[in-house]
């Protein structure tokens, strides 16, 4: 699926897949160079491309965060060699905790664009990717050295460029078609025009606009300075926790403040004190141990399918026929977790977006408030989204042959992430989606060899009939009270 953004570049920007496969480098670098030549380009003025551009960094972030979610649930697995454990789940532990720092960024890119009074975007990039803004195709893989040679160069610095740098880029190349474009352009790019006060005025920044931008004292949850996260890596405390930038902005100086911090956990090229912090030192770590094993690398990894979908249409399943292909689910409780795991997948996306339609109220930042339910349930939604795929990694993707490829989360949008205009209609289609997650575990309790869900199934079944009983109630609220919360008048 095209992206949604990438249709609106104009001839200088586009071109299909198997085209830019076949682009060379300096074809590409002339393509990006012509249309940095004029800022804006053609139908914008300097404020609507700003908008523009954060757009496509929201579909980034995104796009990134949920590969690497999927790279992170691919590694372990029974074959790992003895002794080599506690490395394999450090590597997974730290992938994860990059990407809920995509998740992070994704954020403060929604608190940018609210800032300048535009349309959130909570969409990503499908396949095949056709835009020379993005880093790479969107690929839904087991971890490898090819894998990571691509993260690392999307997330790599302009100045790194040494003979590793040089190797790695090959092989980045070689598994993706073409170059992979560095997502520090694109930073830089919105930075250039942000700091333009003669294409983007003082006045476009709205500070009246921050009572509905996501705060860190509300998303942080504790991911800061040594303490980030670390309930959840107690089993690993020598590993540094991720740290979630959740940034304000309320002028022009927060705005690039936040953009210059965001591109800095990125690259990080200049903090060789702490190799953990950036996003690309934490990669060029995991790729050089990974390296190091050398025949023994393909053990740390499961085998999963690649592109997994519960989309029937793919005759041979779990072999794709190239990467833009996906694989279909079709062994049959495998397929039934891989709908609940969409659902659930929906569900953090709804969460998040409603989060951003209520005000703040600083007085009441508790789970009870129903900013805080949304806040704290997207949360959730990730820890559920994890336990599904755990589950996914261990199912066979094909019902006759059980010893083939495994199953993997799909991670397939939704047909919409449009929210419905009237705030209790808002909360109708909270119901409606813990309605299809009730039919799908009854289904899923009732299917034989199940047995590794069932416990929980019924945990999930407590948590969400709680969450009902607060969306019914909510209902019921907003149905008297439209502005519920403070929210933006329906």
């Amino acid at each position: 699926m095209r992206s949604r953004v990438s249709r609106h570049l104009g001839p200088a920007l586009e071109e299909s897949s198997a085209v830019r496969r076949k682009a060379p480098a300096a074809r590409l670098a002339a393509r990006v160079a012509k249309v940095e030549a004029e800022v804006p380009p053609p139908e914008f003025n300097g404020r609507d491309y700003a908008i523009f551009l954060l757009h496509v960094a929201a579909e980034i972030e995104h796009s990134l965060m949920v590969q690497y979610l999927f790279a992170a649930y691919s590694l372990g697995g029974p074959n790992v060699p003895e002794g080599r454990q506690a490395d394999v789940r450090a590597w997974q532990e730290t992938i994860l905790g990059i990407a809920k720092e995509e998740m992070g960024h994704l954020v403060t890119i929604q608190n940018l664009l609210t800032a300048l009074g535009a349309p959130l975007n909570f969409n990503r990039e499908d396949y095949p990717h056709d835009s020379a803004f993005y880093p790479f195709g969107f690929k839904l893989q087991p971890v490898s050295l090819d894998a990571l040679a691509t993260y690392i160069c999307a997330e790599s610095p302009k100045e790194w460029d040494d003979e590793e740098a040089r190797e790695i880029k090959t092989r980045a190349q070689a598994d993706t078609g073409g170059p992979v474009n560095r997502v520090g352009a694109l930073y830089a790019e919105l930075l250039r025009l942000l700091g333009d006060q003669a294409l983007v005025p003082d006045a476009a920044f709205d500070a009246a606009s921050v009572t509905f931008q996501g705060s860190w004292d509300e998303w942080g949850r504790g991911y800061r300075e040594g303490q980030r996260g670390r309930e959840a890596m107690s089993s690993l405390p020598e590993l540094p926790a991720p740290e979630l930038l959740i940034i304000e902005v309320d002028s022009r100086a927060a705005a690039i403040a936040a953009l210059e911090q965001v591109s800095e956990q990125g690259e990080g090229f200049d903090m060789p004190e702490d190799e953990n912090e950036s996003h690309f030192r934490r990669f060029l770590a995991i790729y050089r141990a990974m390296a190091a094993l050398g025949d023994d690398a393909g053990k740390v990894i499961r085998p999963v399918a690649t592109n997994p979908t519960t989309d029937p249409t793919q005759e041979d399943a779990g072999e794709p026929t190239d990467a833009d292909t996906p694989t279909s689910i079709v062994h049959p409780e495998a397929k039934l977790w891989a709908h609940l795991f969409n659902v659930r997948y929906r569900k953090l996306l709804v969460n998040l977006s409603h989060a951003f339609e209520l005000a703040d109220d600083p007085a009441d930042r508790s789970t009870l408030s129903p900013r805080g339910a949304l806040i704290h349930r997207t949360f959730s939604e990730m820890y559920h989204l994890r336990a599904i795929a755990g589950l996914l990694v261990g199912l066979p993707v094909d019902g006759a042959d059980p010893d083939r490829t495994r199953a993997g989360p799909p991670f397939q949008m939704p047909y919409t992430l449009m929210l419905p205009h009237a705030e209790d209609d808002r909360w109708r289609l909270h119901r409606d989606l813990l309605d299809a997650a009730a039919r799908l575990r009854e289904r899923l309790t009732k299917l034989d060899g199940s047995g590794d869900g069932q416990d929980y199934l019924v945990a999930l079944a407590q948590w969400d009939e709680i969450e009902r009983g607060q969306v019914e109630q909510l209902i019921t609220g907003s149905a008297r009270a439209p502005a519920l919360n403070g929210g933006r008048p329906t």
